[in-house]
């Protein structure tokens, strides 16, 4: 099998590296809603760290599977690498499963975005910030604005760093309670809304949520860079596995020490940010909070634009135009009633378990075909 051996420069693997980060980054980890569930609500350190293994061990895994068969295969989309690692039958059954995560994803997002806003400007309710997401969303979408994809490679990399240094400069005042708000949780005295029945389980559905989102991306990543050496395909892989896990885990041990606040918001890391800056806290919120809310926007515009694509010819059509509202207004409804607490935990909680489906079945399938191209001389590295 022919390879090009090409050498991948620093700026290249940046804006690679951004890209992938801007895949991951959802309003669940800029808002810090995720992180609660999954990592802080167990009153225990050990118990967020071992979610981070977790996390890591399926994302660089399935990943690799991803990345491996676009490379060898020439595979672009995640019908053609479910396709080969599950059969025809099978594959079409793991297709469904991100596809419909990300339909669901819409509700949360929507919700995160109406949730941020009446946290920082307590003055919007949130059926007004509700409609404001879906109105901005479905109206981009009946315009075709597909092409929403190319800002979020610019926003998810300022998110995942803000987010970061918040995290850093929150772990002085938050990590020194972390023993108190553990004895809180473990006492009953704060209760947390957590996605998993058990650690083991938090860890295999947010590793599986992790999965999801970036499947075809990764696969075609590989494939698009085919000509450089596969290592620096692996180096980035692995580079944003170890950041975004070890970005998770930070945040959450900040939010284990500040629990008894963090629990009982919707948006925890604007709570941070409000709490560390002292008197420039009114400025970094407000600037966190709009960096959130441009982050959901250049999501949720081409998640409903993509779900809706599925079912129907062409986003030109009237069919299409109709579908975007009909969606949205059932959205709307359904956010309405539902918190976004709730919407985030049932959906990532849920898709996640059937994200470690895709993984399982990825995996020992990448570790199978692997064994076989290396014994065939076919083996890329």
């Amino acid at each position: 099998m022919s390879e090009n051996n090409k050498t991948m420069g620093a700026g290249k693997m940046a804006a690679q590296l951004g890209a992938m980060i801007a895949f991951l980054i959802g309003s669940g980890f800029a808002s810090g809603q995720e992180i609660v569930q999954y990592f802080s609500g167990w009153g225990s350190i050990f118990s967020a760290v071992m979610i981070a293994v977790i996390t890591f061990i399926m994302m660089y895994l399935g990943f690799k599977a991803y990345a491996y068969a676009g490379r060898s295969r020439g595979l672009r989309n995640i019908n053609e690498i479910f396709t080969f690692y599950g059969g025809k039958a099978f594959g079409t059954i793991l297709l469904v499963i991100p596809l419909g995560f990300t339909a669901c994803a819409y509700f949360f997002m929507c919700s995160g975005f109406a949730n941020t806003l009446h946290q920082q400007w307590p003055a919007i309710p949130i059926p007004v910030g509700l409609a404001v997401a879906i109105i901005i969303s479905v109206g981009s979408a009946v315009l075709g604005l597909n092409k929403m994809v190319d800002i979020i490679g610019k926003i998810g990399p300022v998110i995942a760093i803000f987010s970061l240094f918040i995290g850093i400069i929150a772990a002085f005042s938050c990590w020194p309670m972390i023993n108190e708000g553990n004895m809180a949780v473990n006492s009953g005295a704060v209760e947390v809304t957590r996605a998993g029945a058990t650690p083991l389980l938090a860890g295999i559905s947010f590793g599986g949520c992790c999965l999801l989102l970036p499947t075809a991306y990764v696969g075609n990543l590989s494939y698009e860079l085919r000509e450089y050496k596969f290592k620096y395909t692996t180096i980035i892989l692995l580079v944003e596995c170890i950041f975004y896990v070890c970005a998770c885990l930070l945040l959450g041990l900040d939010h284990m020490g500040n629990i008894q606040e963090s629990a009982t918001y919707a948006i925890p890391n604007l709570l941070l940010a409000s709490k560390i800056f002292g008197a420039a806290s009114t400025i970094m919120s407000t600037t966190f909070a709009i960096i959130i809310l441009l982050a959901i926007y250049t999501t949720i515009c081409p998640l409903l634009w993509s779900t809706i694509t599925l079912f129907t010819k062409t986003d030109k059509s009237i069919a299409y135009k109709i579908t975007c509202v009909i969606v949205g207004i059932v959205v709307y409804f359904v956010c309405l009633f539902v918190p976004y607490q709730t919407l985030l935990n049932y959906i990532m909680t849920y898709f996640g378990y059937c994200g470690f489906i895709v993984f399982a079945v990825c995996t020992v399938r990448y570790f199978y075909v692997k064994h076989q191209d290396k014994a065939n001389g076919m083996l890329v590295e």
